[in-house]
């Protein structure tokens, strides 16, 4: 395996000045490609995440206030340093329309060290 592909290890918290180096994927759902990726630009350009991903086309089954609801919607992916996902989900519920968004945290145990060290890099925290 390529020295760049070892996954990486979780981070201990060894030592008082260790670096954060843990990275989050946010996923959250929204009503529409356009406000979905709307956020998901300014995330990025504001430097909330590294990266963010908008998949079209998703179908979501769930009971709100009662009733069994289908509705078409959105998924946003968000990658980030872990020190900034308190802001990240803060921005997302900000900028959504939705009562009660779906946003969930998600770590990441591992992956291409360059491409975990490019996102961390573009999270301004």
């Amino acid at each position: 395996m390529p020295e760049n592909d070892k996954p990486l290890k979780p981070d201990t918290g060894a030592g008082p000045s260790a670096p954060d180096t843990r990275v989050v994927m946010i996923y959250a759902t929204f009503p529409d490609f356009a406000t979905a990726l709307a956020v998901g630009r300014d995330m990025v350009e504001q430097g909330i995440a590294g990266c963010v991903n908008v998949v079209p086309g998703m179908t979501s089954v769930y009971v709100w206030k009662g009733e069994t609801e289908t509705s078409d919607e959105a998924v946003m992916i968000a990658k980030l340093a872990a020190a900034g996902a308190e802001r990240a989900v803060a921005y997302i519920r900000g900028h959504h329309p939705y009562e009660t968004p779906a946003v969930l945290v998600l770590p990441i145990e591992g992956g291409s060290t360059d491409y975990l060290s490019w996102l961390r890099a573009g999270t301004r925290t």
